[in-house]
């Protein structure tokens, strides 16, 4: 069938299957208006609830009263940040924010602001709507126009953004414009047709009891308007008469009248539940305040290396002692599977069957057992098979007398302890020893690059040292690096190893204590840039010396730098845990309950914590495997049989040529391993070590905060996960900055 120059095809019908889609299609328009018409009745319902003011003698009488400031922050904040994520402009944002504080040379050139110019309408519209809501003479009724303004100002930002025509509607009220639409011209009617719905809808909120059809039944009249919207631009759209770019964003802009209703109806929903005083119970459990934090915690914990003690600390420092413990244990965990990973991964590929299918079983039973079925396994076992405390089992017992014991590590059901620095001062000179030889080794290995370059400007930012030259610019990044991760440790360590009943007890005095820790992260972070920049601009070549000669002096080197660090780490003495059955030193030898591990002396590991710490690794370890085995296969062959062509040995071929190339497709991967250990060390509640998911629980049981609680451990692990995606994503553009 045609009508005029559009052409629509009937569908046919040919088997019940058709008849079926048929009844679907006609059915699907009423199924939309009644979803429609049901949330945004609830979101009308809400608002009008929300935005009733009734004082009486200065006080609220309204208990599900919200401040109309802030239900145009937020719920306008809303709509707005949906329009300019489907506009999608916020690369040409910060170009325009570019071209005005950063000008460009050339005064020729200049920022094109039509490029912006939706997203600015935007914006321009919410700060209008705001000051007229908020500052204006006007008193919008409750009832009828302040719904109507929010939910019919969400129709015409989505109606604005399928017409996609802000640029074209100041030209309109031009003659040529004005011939144009009386021509039948497409874009003046298209431009029209936005600047009336503006003007219709302003005239309707302003003047709403002129208009019964409306203020009967909002929603049911902007539900019959999201529909009609909805099957024109549904139709339109299908006819791809779009560029490709219009067309995705008009698509964006269509999905956005569909599922506006309902994303309404859960954010209306959940400030009316924060805010709603006439059920006390309800407002309780959803009321977003953190005072509650303040007050002691109760129940005990084991962290490390500070120390919470309940009736004593608040409960944000048990909160922030849960955070360390989970942080401890992926930094461990991801340590440790990472290095496993690579063995098993590379074995599963050897030619020696014995040490292949060990693997491939390996992998294979702890890739397909649930993590909290291993956990639980583990866990059961530990406390099945480690002796009881006054029965433990030591390693290499060095001294032994009637009341007590010396040894290299002690191991119990109630944890395990080992021997431990005596001085970590010491320790850690040892290890800047260690960390400056690697840094004359590759200041011994650099070489000219092809070409120097000389940073200008506001380029010394990234290049601080270039003035030293090509050598010792690359040397004083280096050892700036040191300096900076020494600098952090040393200002990080008084945050996270704070002792019990401390100053820091509420959230401001912890920001406080942990903004040296701040400026040691971002000293960190400077630095890695620094390096990153000098490796960028071509000033850090390397050659290294992997001949037989080579690799036998630098083996030698690092043995000795490693000994001499050894030595001077061991300065400090050693702490050997000591045994004691002596508890109070009367030289009587106590009742077994109270023997223990002195205080002090050697390092302890908790069972809970080697539980999920082995259960972590051996789960991600098959996984990272898979990864190192796939990435390995992927590979030409071609650049295998390079390397045996050039006489590398297996090792060399290995760390010179097939891992280098496949950290390239293992990278991205191994990102959403190790997002994956921080998330999956939630279920450290099924080995009762007190993570920060145990204690959020426990708190919540306690106090009944759902959402306060529920939205501190949101916030918690996804800036773990953002943290641990932004040092990959880095890495992974170090490793790929060279193509193959």
């Amino acid at each position: 069938m045609q009508i005029g120059e559009t052409k629509i095809s009937l569908p046919r019908i040919d088997s019940p299957t058709d008849f079926l889609r048929l009844i679907a299609l006609l059915a699907s328009p009423y199924i939309f208006w009644l979803y429609s018409n049901k949330f945004l009745g609830m979101s009308a319902d809400y608002i009008t609830s929300m935005s009733r003011d009734i004082m009486v003698l200065g006080v609220q009488r309204n208990l599900s009263f919200y401040p109309m400031d802030k239900l145009m922050l937020f719920y306008g904040g809303l709509i707005l940040l949906c329009f300019l994520l489907i506009q999608n402009e916020f690369k040409d944002i910060l170009r325009a924010i570019r071209s005005i504080f950063m000008p460009a040379p050339d005064n020729n050139e200049h920022f094109d602001w039509s490029k912006i110019s939706t997203s600015i309408f935007g914006i321009s519209s919410f700060i209008l709507c705001f000051i007229i809501l908020i500052y204006s003479p006007l008193e919008f009724s409750a009832g009828t126009q302040v719904p109507f303004f929010f939910l019919g100002g969400a129709l015409v930002a989505g109606i604005i953004l399928l017409q996609d025509n802000i640029n074209d509607i100041p030209h309109l009220f031009s003659k040529e414009s004005f011939q144009r639409l009386r021509e039948g011209s497409r874009k003046e009617i298209s431009s029209a047709i936005s600047v009336l719905t503006i003007l219709i809808f302003a005239v309707i909120t302003l003047n709403m009891p002129m208009f019964p059809f409306v203020s009967n039944d909002i929603p049911a009249f902007l539900s019959a308007m999201t529909l009609l919207v909805a099957i024109s631009w549904t139709f339109l759209l299908s006819r791809e008469g779009s560029r490709p770019a219009v067309q995705s964003k008009r698509t964006a802009a269509l999905a956005f009248f569909v599922i506006f209703p309902f994303v309404s109806y859960l954010f209306l929903r959940l400030i009316f539940l924060m805010n709603d005083g006439t059920n006390p119970t309800m407002l309780n459990r959803w009321e977003v305040r953190f005072d509650f934090m303040e007050k002691v915690n109760t129940f005990k914990i084991n962290p490390w290396p500070m120390e919470a003690e309940p009736n004593q600390d608040s409960r944000w420092v048990f909160l922030k002692a849960g955070i360390i413990n989970s942080a401890r244990v992926t930094l461990v965990s991801i340590f440790l599977c990472t290095v496993l990973g690579i063995i098993v991964g590379v074995t599963r590929l050897s030619t020696n069957k014995l040490a292949s299918t060990a693997a491939t079983v390996y992998v294979e039973v702890f890739r397909n057992l649930p993590l909290a079925v291993l956990l639980f396994l583990i866990s059961s076992q530990m406390g099945a098979q480690l002796p009881y405390f006054i029965d433990e089992y030591s390693i290499i017992e060095l001294s032994e007398n009637d009341t007590g014991s010396e040894a290299v590590a002690y191991i119990s059901n109630e944890g395990t302890w080992v021997l431990n620095f005596g001085s970590y001062t010491y320790a850690s000179v040892g290890l800047a020893l260690i960390l400056l030889a690697r840094v004359w080794l590759r200041f011994q290995d650099r070489v000219q690059p092809r070409s120097i370059t000389e940073p200008m400007g506001i380029g010394h930012i990234r290049r601080p040292f270039s003035q030293l030259g090509w050598r010792n610019e690359a040397l004083a990044a280096d050892l700036f690096l040191v300096f900076a991760l020494f600098l952090c440790a040393f200002l990080l360590g008084p945050f996270i190893s704070a002792e019990k009943g401390g100053d820091a007890q509420t959230l401001n005095q912890i920001a406080s204590s942990f903004l040296p820790a701040v400026l040691g992260i971002l000293t960190v972070i400077f630095a890695f840039f620094v390096t990153t920049n000098i490796d960028d601009d071509g000033m850090n070549n390397l050659e290294i010396d992997d001949s037989a000669d080579g690799v036998r002096k630098r083996f030698t080197i690092w043995t000795g730098a490693t000994a001499v660090a050894l030595g001077i780490a061991l300065v400090g003495g050693i702490s050997w845990p000591e045994y004691t059955q002596d508890w109070n030193y009367d030289g009587v030898i106590d009742s077994p309950g109270s023997w223990d591990i002195v205080e002090g002396t050697g390092f302890e590991m908790t069972p809970a914590f080697l539980a999920m710490m082995l259960g972590l690794t051996l789960f991600t370890t098959s996984v990272v495997a898979e990864i190192v085995r796939g990435s390995i296969q992927s590979l030409p062959r071609g650049q295998v049989e390079a390397a045996i062509s050039l006489s590398l040995n297996p090792y060399q071929r290995l760390r010179l040529v097939i891992l280098p190339q496949a950290l390239r497709s293992m990278v991205p991967l191994l990102n959403n391993q190790y997002m994956n250990v921080w998330k999956n060390s939630s279920l450290a509640v099924v080995v009762a070590y007190t993570d920060i998911f145990y204690v959020i629980l426990v708190m919540m049981n306690n106090v009944g905060k759902l959402v306060p609680l529920f939205l501190l451990l949101l916030i918690t692990y996804q800036a773990g996960s953002l943290t641990i995606s932004a040092i990959m994503n880095w890495y992974n553009s170090r490793v790929t900055s060279v193509k193959i």
